[in-house]
């Protein structure tokens, strides 16, 4: 077999060295003809070529005109000569690209524009016939214009933001483009406007006293600032301020809306935001118990009017008697410290308890996902997150001590498992615990059960395998077979049908009896199943034998009887005694017929055909005979000439006809 591939190998390569040496054999292709002076075409060696740009350093995006001017013994090169053109930058315009061919008008010049996007220096090449000048071109990149300066006024901060309802306070406004007259408003909304007093504008700041308002409900009143620049003039213009000024109240009342997150682990170290209104630095934070009136005072991290950032302290500093060890609420309180105002929300943050896995079953599933995996434990909060195998599952139960997900589809390559860790994450807190448990996603591993054999060329196959999955491919040893069929087994097998190919390369046996022909022999093959989804495969080695179809081949060893040649020798009528003119006769030629199939050739007949059969001295053995594979008949000819003995040409067909088809041998005999 591997014989066989070596030999293959080695044809292909002694063909594609013939094809080489062909190459190398041609005639090289000889040079145009060089036109006469005077004559359209190229000019002949020694033509000048002149070069003008007119415009040698222009701008990037525009255009220069490049000109060639072509002379033969001081006149213009005729009309129609050739130049090439050839820039290092940038494109002709005639063509779009860095090459462009022109010829040459009555004045002998040749004439393209040449462009470029980017800066810089374009060599520029021209070749006429063997004569080669060349240019440079210098692009410049194009000035950029600055945009005016803008005139436009804009507020782009304002300082301080908070201030007394009652008013007074001063406030500066940054920005640009301030010019006097200028007043300030402040829009409370709903068209109503109050005015502040302005007390000094320079071109980049404005300083305005706060009015006095009214608030109406809550704590804070929030107002946008506007100012009008130029007031009163053709030039005025409203700007506004980018954020509000609020309005608040000497003494602040606390407020608490929600805490985020609203959970976290015994061992405390959560970072909490309380979200509310009314904050005001500095402040005090506390967890406790309103019934037992017992309170832990926390850290507090920032403070901003409507937020407070806090860090958790562990359960047992707020419940020194171990009542939150296994999780539970407790209430906030928020104090600030200078209005001696105080809040609390009650129930504001649940403690959880520490995680823990204990236990996960089972623990492997197919890597097409869908497995149903329950994780005991303590500590799990919904929502949770699971990854199972380093890969997302889908949640679908959870309570504190138990959490059952399923898993989801992994990719698979190489046909590998696919192994990784388990882990919960409690999404609210953060809080996550990986298992030492692995789950291991598992990937069919196919076997070959069997595979029908022999088969022979263009007959069927059936190959049975287990763990078939995915799409599936066939292969004799590197040939894919085509299935026709797919079976599902009760036993859990998969049967396949496929077809072997026609063309299906056999060992071949030399015919000792006729040297340079081959028979085909039973030829055994590497039988694989592949998964295309998976990459699995499974190979039966020389697994199938695929025997010749059992037909006969006629062959002729060598291809045809070449030409005979026979000489005449005229008589001599003044000799003693006198000769008669006579043929000379040729050598003799042997043409073996073969059988280079898998069956017995008949051979039923040996005719001939044509006038000049009698030419010709044909032996073989007498018709019917058989011819078992790799057997050889000779068929022996000699060319004898015509009678009476003449020179010239004669012609004759034998036909050779056998159960496996009629070919013909051709004779020519020549006679000299």
């Amino acid at each position: 077999m591997n014989n066989l591939r070596q030999r293959k190998y080695l044809f292909a390569l002694l063909a594609l060295l013939l094809v080489f040496a062909a190459c190398k054999g041609e005639s090289p292709t000889a040079p145009p003809p060089v036109s006469s002076p005077g004559a359209p075409g190229t000019p002949p060696a020694g033509a000048t070529v002149t070069l003008s740009v007119s415009n040698p350093n222009p701008l990037t995006d525009s255009s220069t005109t490049i000109t060639a001017t072509v002379t033969v013994g001081g006149q213009p090169a005729p009309a129609g000569t050739a130049v090439e053109f050839g820039t290092t930058l940038g494109r002709f315009e005639d063509t779009g690209l860095p090459t462009s061919l022109r010829t040459t008008n009555a004045q002998g010049q040749a004439v393209v524009s040449l462009t470029s996007a980017a800066a810089g220096t374009a060599q520029v090449t021209v070749v006429v016939n063997n004569v080669v000048q060349r240019t440079t071109v210098t692009f410049t990149a194009r000035p950029v214009t600055p945009p005016p300066p803008s005139t436009g006024a804009t507020i782009t901060a304002i300082s301080p933001q908070f201030g007394p309802f009652e008013g007074g306070t001063l406030v500066t406004l940054t920005g640009t483009n301030f010019r006097t007259p200028v007043r300030v408003f402040f829009d409370l909304g709903n068209g109503d406007l109050r005015e502040g007093l302005v007390t000094s504008v320079t071109p980049t700041s404005i300083q305005v006293i706060t009015p006095r308002v009214e608030i109406p409900a809550g704590q804070t009143l929030e107002s946008t600032v506007v100012a009008f620049i130029e007031q009163g003039t053709p030039n005025e213009q409203r700007i506004a301020s980018p954020g509000p000024f609020t309005f608040r109240r000497a003494q602040l009342t606390p407020a608490v809306v929600t805490l985020s997150p609203d959970s976290g682990p015994l061992e405390g170290g959560t970072q909490v935001t309380i979200f509310g209104d009314g904050f005001e630095a500095p402040v005090q934070v506390s967890f406790g118990d309103i019934p037992t009136n017992t309170w832990i005072q926390v850290q507090v991290v920032n403070v901003t009017f409507n937020r407070i950032v806090v860090m958790t302290p562990p359960s047992r500093d707020v419940s020194p008697t171990g009542a939150l060890t296994l999780g539970g609420h407790v209430d906030v309180r928020v104090l600030n410290i200078n209005s001696a105002t105080m809040v609390t929300l009650d129930n504001a943050f649940r403690y959880s308890p520490l995680m823990q896995i204990t236990s996960i079953g089972p623990t492997e599933g197919p890597f097409t996902g869908g497995t149903r995996v329950t994780i005991d434990g303590i500590g799990f909060d919904d929502p949770v997150a699971v990854s199972i195998g380093g890969v997302a599952a889908q949640p679908i139960s959870v309570s504190g001590t138990q959490v059952i997900a399923i898993t989801s589809a992994v990719a698979v390559t190489g046909c590998n498992d696919v192994i990784g860790p388990i882990s919960v994450t409690n999404i609210n807190t953060g809080a996550s615990i990986i298992s030492d448990v692995t789950f291991i996603y598992r990937v069919p591993q196919p076997i070959i059960v069997s595979a029908s054999s022999p088969v022979q060329p263009g007959g069927t196959i059936t190959v049975v395998v287990f763990n078939a999955f995915g799409f599936p491919r066939l292969r004799l040893d590197d040939r894919v077979l085509s299935i026709t069929s797919v079976t599902e087994n009760a036993n859990g097998t998969t049967t396949f049908t496929a077809v072997i190919p026609t063309n299906i390369q056999l060992d071949q046996e030399a015919c000792t009896s006729a040297p340079g022909a081959s028979a085909p022999q039973p030829t055994s093959f590497d039988i694989t199943y592949e998964s295309a989804t998976t990459g699995c495969t499974d190979t039966l080695a020389d697994g199938v034998v695929v025997e010749p179809l059992p037909v006969p081949q006629l062959t002729f060893i060598p291809n045809g009887f070449t030409p005979f040649t026979a000489t005449f020798v005229p008589g001599n009528p003044a000799a003693t005694p006198p000769t008669s003119d006579s043929i000379t006769a040729s050598a003799f030629q042997t043409v073996n017929i073969v059988n280079t199939g898998a069956a017995t050739l008949t051979v039923n007949s040996i005719t001939q055909s044509g006038a000049g059969c009698s030419s010709f001295l044909v032996s073989h053995a007498p018709p019917p005979f058989d011819l078992n594979p790799c057997e050889a008949a000779p068929v022996i000819v000699r060319y004898v000439g015509p009678t009476p003995p003449a020179t010239g040409t004669q012609t004759c067909t034998l036909i050779v006809d056998t159960n496996a088809g009629t070919r013909s041998l051709n004779l020519t005999g020549t006679t000299q």
